[in-house]
C-alpha cells in the first residue's frame, strides 16, 4: 500500500514533537490506522457510486466532489470585482459547505471517544492519543481547504497578483478555526442539554440535506446567478455588519488594495480575535465535552406515547394483526435506520423539486410567466419517484436481521406487503403529495386544489400495482448493494403506469363530467387495487 502524503510531510517535523516529549513511532501508527479507515470509508455525498475493489476510489471520488464545487465557487467569484462583495460570496459558501462536509463526512471523529476507550488500556500516553485526534481533524480540514479554497485561490491571483496568497491562507486557517469551533459548540450545546438520540438524528438530518444538496442544488444555483450584475455589485457598509462574521473576511484584501476605512480595521481585527477567544474558552471546556460525549454511548430512550398517532392510523387503517404489527415494524425501520433514510430522502426530494424547476424553466429570459392550465400534470413524476422508494426498501444496514422471515417458516406475504405499503404512504408518499401542494397552492393560489386530490387518489391506488413490481422480502439486503442500477423493463413498466394515469388525467378535462367521473373509478379502484393487485401471492 501506497504511503500517505501527509505522513510523509509529518515526518520531517519527527524531532519536534519527540522534543515535546511524544512518542513518535506510536502517533504515526495510530495516525496511519485512522487514514487508512478513512480511505475505506465511503463518504456521505459519495453514496450513489458503485463499491471498487480499491481501497481508495471512494476517497478520490469524493474529493473530486470536492473539487467540483470548489470549481465552480471559483468560477463564480472571478465575475465579481468588489473585494467586499468577492470575499462575502466565498466565506458564506465557505463556511457553509464546509461546516456540512465536517458535520456529515467527519463527526465520527469529532465525536469518537472509543479510541480512548480501547488505546488507553495499553501503555500509551494520553497526549499521543490526543495529538493524533487533533492531527487527523488538521489533515482532514487541510484536504477540503485545498479542494474547496483552492480553486478560489487560483481565481483571486489571476484576478489580483501573488500577493493575495499569504493574506488568503491565513484568512483559510482562522476560517478552520471558527468552522471547528461553531461545530463543537453546536455538539456541546445538544449534549448538554438533551441526549445522544437526538445529535445522532441532527447529523443524519445534515447528511440527507447535504446529499440533497450536491444532487440537485446546482441546477437551482446556475438559474440563480446572474452574473452581469455580479460585475456592477458594491459594498456599502453598514453598522450591524459587526455582528456578521461572513462579512469580516474581505477587509484585508479591501485595505491592501483600494482603502483604509475605519470599519474594515475593525473588522480585520476581528477576525483574529473572535476565533482565538473561542479557542480558549473551547479549550476551558474540554473535560466537560469529553464527559458529555459519554451520552453517545448509550442509545437514546423514547417515550411510549411518542407515537401514538402512528399507533392509532395503524390500528384504524388494519384488521389483520400481521398488516398492523408490520406496519409498525416498517415504521420502527423507516425511523431508525439512518442510512436507509440517507438513501430515500434524497430520492423522494426530487419528486418536490423536479415539478417547480419545470415552472421554473418556463419564467427564464425574463418572460412573464402565464399558467397553461396543464401544470399539474408535472405532479405525476411525484408518482414515478416513488418507485425508487419501492426499490430501496429491500435494503437496510440491519439486512441480517431478515433471516427470521425464512426461518421461521412465514408465508403470509400478502399481509406483510400490505402493512409495509400502508408505512410507505403514511410516512412517504401523502406527506409528498401534501408538500407539493403546499408548494403549488403558493405558486398557483388554489387553481389546482382538486388535481392534487386527484393525484393523491391515483397514487394510493397504483401503490399495490408498484408494489407488484418491485417489492422483495423488505430490509433483506446489504445496504450498500443498494447502489446497483434497477433493471431498465420494471423503470418501463412503472414509467407506463404512470403515463396512464397522466394522459387519462388530461383527457378528464375534456370529457363532459370527466373529472368526476375519473375519481369515482380512482375511489372504487382503491379497494379493488390493495385487495388483488397486493404482492404476496
Amino acid at each position: 500500500m501506497n504511503e500517505f502524503l501527509s505522513l510523509k510531510i509529518l515526518d520531517k517535523f519527527k524531532r519536534i514533537f519527540e522534543g515535546f516529549g511524544i512518542d513518535y513511532k506510536l502517533l504515526r501508527i495510530i495516525l496511519k490506522t485512522k487514514l487508512i479507515l478513512d480511505s475505506r470509508r465511503a463518504p456521505v455525498i459519495n453514496t450513489n457510486q458503485k463499491k471498487k475493489d480499491e481501497e481508495q476510489t471512494s476517497l478520490l471520488k469524493g474529493y473530486f466532489m470536492h473539487l467540483l464545487f470548489g470549481a465552480f465557487l471559483a468560477f463564480f467569484i472571478y465575475f465579481i470585482k468588489d473585494e467586499m462583495i468577492r470575499m462575502m460570496y466565498f466565506s458564506g459558501a465557505f463556511f457553509f459547505m464546509t461546516t456540512m462536509y465536517l458535520i456529515s463526512d467527519f463527526s465520527f471523529v469529532l465525536l469518537d471517544t472509543k479510541d480512548k476507550n480501547i488505546l488507553l488500556t495499553k501503555p500509551v500516553d494520553l497526549r499521543t492519543v490526543s495529538l493524533a485526534k487533533v492531527l487527523h481533524i488538521l489533515i482532514y480540514m487541510f484536504r477540503l481547504n485545498t479542494f474547496i479554497a483552492g480553486p478560489s485561490l487560483i481565481a483571486l491571483v489571476l484576478s489580483n497578483d501573488l500577493f493575495v496568497i499569504p493574506i488568503f491562507l491565513v484568512e483559510l486557517l482562522l476560517m478552520d478555526l471558527m468552522i471547528f469551533l461553531v461545530t463543537a459548540f453546536i455538539y456541546l450545546l445538544v449534549l448538554r442539554f438533551f441526549d445522544g438520540e437526538l445529535l445522532r438524528n441532527i447529523i443524519n438530518f445534515i447528511q440527507i440535506l447535504l446529499t440533497i444538496l450536491v444532487t440537485v442544488g446546482y441546477q437551482i444555483a446556475i438559474r440563480m446567478i446572474d452574473f452581469t450584475s455580479l460585475r456592477n455589485m458594491e459594498y456599502t457598509f453598514n453598522s450591524s455588519h459587526y455582528l456578521n462574521p461572513i462579512l469580516w473576511f474581505g477587509a484585508p484584501f479591501e485595505i491592501f488594495y483600494n482603502r483604509g476605512e475605519s470599519y474594515l480595521y475593525v473588522f480585520t481585527s476581528l477576525i483574529i480575535i473572535v476565533p482565538l477567544v473561542s479557542f480558549i474558552v473551547y479549550l476551558s471546556l474540554g473535560k466537560k465535552m469529553e464527559s458529555l460525549l459519554l451520552k453517545l454511548e448509550g442509545e437514546g430512550k423514547e417515550r411510549p406515547s411518542k407515537h401514538w398517532f402512528e399507533n392509532l392510523v395503524g390500528f384504524i387503517l388494519n384488521r389483520d394483526e400481521i398488516s398492523k404489527q408490520s406496519f409498525n415494524f416498517a415504521n420502527a425501520m423507516f425511523r431508525s435506520d439512518r442510512s436507509l433514510k440517507l438513501k430515500i430522502y434524497p430520492a423522494l426530494s426530487s419528486g418536490i423539486l423536479l415539478p417547480v424547476l419545470m415552472i421554473f424553466n418556463m419564467r427564464v429570459g425574463g418572460q412573464e410567466f402565464k399558467p397553461s392550465g396543464y401544470e399539474y400534470l408535472y405532479l405525476y413524476f411525484n408518482l414515478l419517484i416513488f418507485s425508487s422508494v419501492f426499490y430501496l426498501v429491500k435494503y437496510s444496514s440491519a439486512w441480517k436481521g431478515s433471516y427470521v422471515f425464512i426461518s421461521s417458516g412465514f408465508k403470509d406475504f400478502k399481509n406483510l406487503y400490505r402493512g409495509l405499503m400502508q408505512s410507505m404512504a403514511y410516512r412517504f408518499f401523502i406527506p409528498l403529495i401534501i408538500l407539493n401542494g403546499l408548494i403549488f397552492t403558493l405558486i398557483f393560489k388554489f387553481r389546482f386544489a382538486g388535481d392534487i386530490m386527484i393525484l393523491l387518489l391515483a397514487g394510493i391506488a397504483i401503490l399495490p400495482l408498484m408494489g407488484k413490481i418491485y417489492l422483495e422480502i423488505p430490509f433483506s439486503k446489504p445496504i450498500e448493494e443498494s447502489n446497483q442500477r434497477v433493471s431498465f423493463d420494471k423503470f418501463l413498466l412503472s414509467l407506463a403506469i404512470v403515463a396512464i394515469l397522466a394522459i387519462l388525467h388530461f383527457y378528464s378535462y375534456i370529457i363532459p363530467m370527466g373529472r368526476w367521473i375519473y375519481v369515482s373509478v380512482l375511489t372504487a379502484g382503491i379497494p379493488i387495487s390493495w385487495k388483488f393487485a397486493t404482492p404476496g401471492e
